[in-house]
Protein backbone atom coordinates (compact mmCIF):
# COMPACT_ATOMS: atom_id res chain seq x y z
CA UNK A 1 0.00 0.00 0.00
CA UNK A 2 1.67 3.52 -0.97
CA UNK A 3 1.26 5.49 1.82
CA UNK A 4 2.36 8.81 3.23
CA UNK A 5 2.98 9.54 6.65
CA UNK A 6 3.35 13.29 8.49
CA UNK A 7 2.88 14.85 11.72
CA UNK A 8 1.17 18.31 12.31
CA UNK A 9 3.09 19.41 15.77
CA UNK A 10 1.09 21.05 18.29
CA UNK A 11 -2.26 20.35 20.13
CA UNK A 12 -4.97 19.27 17.40
CA UNK A 13 -7.45 21.64 17.04
CA UNK A 14 -11.10 20.14 16.68
CA UNK A 15 -13.66 21.29 13.61
CA UNK A 16 -15.54 24.34 14.97
CA UNK A 17 -19.17 24.96 13.90
CA UNK A 18 -19.91 27.72 11.02
CA UNK A 19 -20.58 31.15 11.92
CA UNK A 20 -22.65 33.75 10.49
CA UNK A 21 -21.18 37.02 10.18
CA UNK A 22 -22.72 40.17 10.61
CA UNK A 23 -23.67 40.40 7.08
CA UNK A 24 -24.90 37.29 7.07
CA UNK A 25 -23.19 34.89 4.98
CA UNK A 26 -21.25 31.81 6.87
CA UNK A 27 -17.58 31.70 7.65
CA UNK A 28 -14.95 29.35 9.49
CA UNK A 29 -13.99 30.13 12.62
CA UNK A 30 -10.09 31.77 12.48
CA UNK A 31 -8.59 29.16 14.62
CA UNK A 32 -10.15 25.71 12.58
CA UNK A 33 -9.33 27.75 9.57
CA UNK A 34 -5.31 28.32 10.21
CA UNK A 35 -5.24 24.56 11.58
CA UNK A 36 -6.84 23.26 8.75
CA UNK A 37 -3.95 25.46 6.39
CA UNK A 38 -1.23 23.99 8.49
CA UNK A 39 -2.71 20.14 7.99
CA UNK A 40 -2.67 20.79 3.81
CA UNK A 41 1.55 22.61 4.21
CA UNK A 42 2.49 19.87 6.05
CA UNK A 43 0.87 16.87 4.06
CA UNK A 44 1.95 18.88 1.32
CA UNK A 45 5.94 18.96 2.64
CA UNK A 46 5.74 15.24 3.21
CA UNK A 47 4.90 14.88 -0.28
CA UNK A 48 1.34 14.57 -0.71
CA UNK A 49 -0.81 15.54 -4.27
CA UNK A 50 -4.28 15.33 -5.27
CA UNK A 51 -4.83 11.73 -6.33
CA UNK A 52 -8.04 10.51 -7.79
CA UNK A 53 -9.61 7.38 -6.31
CA UNK A 54 -10.27 6.15 -3.00
CA UNK A 55 -7.99 7.34 -0.22
CA UNK A 56 -7.62 5.40 3.75
CA UNK A 57 -6.72 7.89 6.60
CA UNK A 58 -5.33 6.75 10.04
CA UNK A 59 -5.10 9.76 12.09
CA UNK A 60 -3.05 9.42 16.00
CA UNK A 61 -3.98 12.29 18.07
CA UNK A 62 -1.74 12.70 21.04
CA UNK A 63 -2.00 15.24 23.99
CA UNK A 64 -0.47 15.44 27.42
CA UNK A 65 -3.56 14.57 29.18
CA UNK A 66 -7.15 13.65 28.73
CA UNK A 67 -8.82 15.86 30.85
CA UNK A 68 -9.59 18.50 28.12
CA UNK A 69 -12.90 17.17 26.56
CA UNK A 70 -12.99 17.22 23.28
CA UNK A 71 -14.49 15.31 20.31
CA UNK A 72 -11.97 12.64 18.10
CA UNK A 73 -13.93 13.25 15.41
CA UNK A 74 -14.11 16.94 15.06
CA UNK A 75 -10.63 16.93 15.22
CA UNK A 76 -10.54 13.88 11.90
CA UNK A 77 -13.05 16.73 10.46
CA UNK A 78 -10.26 19.16 10.58
CA UNK A 79 -7.79 17.00 9.15
CA UNK A 80 -9.97 15.80 6.49
CA UNK A 81 -10.95 19.08 5.42
CA UNK A 82 -7.79 20.56 6.08
CA UNK A 83 -6.06 17.36 2.99
CA UNK A 84 -8.63 18.70 1.00
CA UNK A 85 -7.29 19.81 -2.66
CA UNK A 86 -3.93 18.72 -1.32
CA UNK A 87 -4.25 14.69 -1.00
CA UNK A 88 -7.29 14.22 -2.77
CA UNK A 89 -10.13 16.39 -4.49
CA UNK A 90 -12.91 15.55 -2.51
CA UNK A 91 -13.04 13.75 1.56
CA UNK A 92 -15.52 11.48 -0.09
CA UNK A 93 -12.75 9.54 -1.32
CA UNK A 94 -12.02 8.49 2.08
CA UNK A 95 -13.01 5.13 2.41
CA UNK A 96 -11.82 4.21 5.68
CA UNK A 97 -10.79 6.34 8.43
CA UNK A 98 -9.19 4.96 11.60
CA UNK A 99 -8.79 7.93 14.66
CA UNK A 100 -7.43 7.09 18.10
CA UNK A 101 -6.04 9.21 20.93
CA UNK A 102 -2.73 8.54 22.93
CA UNK A 103 -0.80 10.01 25.72
CA UNK A 104 2.52 12.05 24.39
CA UNK A 105 3.35 15.30 23.15
CA UNK A 106 0.59 16.99 21.54
CA UNK A 107 0.56 16.30 17.84
CA UNK A 108 -1.72 14.71 14.82
CA UNK A 109 0.02 11.73 13.10
CA UNK A 110 -1.50 11.39 9.67
CA UNK A 111 -1.11 8.18 7.61
CA UNK A 112 -2.75 9.00 4.04
CA UNK A 113 -2.96 5.39 2.01
CA UNK A 114 -3.93 4.56 -1.53
CA UNK A 115 -5.73 0.56 -1.16
CA UNK A 116 -4.31 -1.85 -3.18
CA UNK A 117 -6.02 -2.28 -6.75
CA UNK A 118 -6.82 -5.60 -6.86
CA UNK A 119 -7.15 -7.23 -10.05
CA UNK A 120 -8.51 -10.43 -11.59
CA UNK A 121 -10.84 -11.04 -9.56
CA UNK A 122 -14.05 -12.98 -10.33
Amino acid sequence: MNCIHFTVPGQPIPKARARRGRSGRWYTPARTRVYEERVGWEAWLAGARPVTGDVEVRIVVRGKTRRRKFDLDNIAKAILDGLTGVAYYDDAQVVALEVRWESGEPSAEVAICRPEIRGGEG
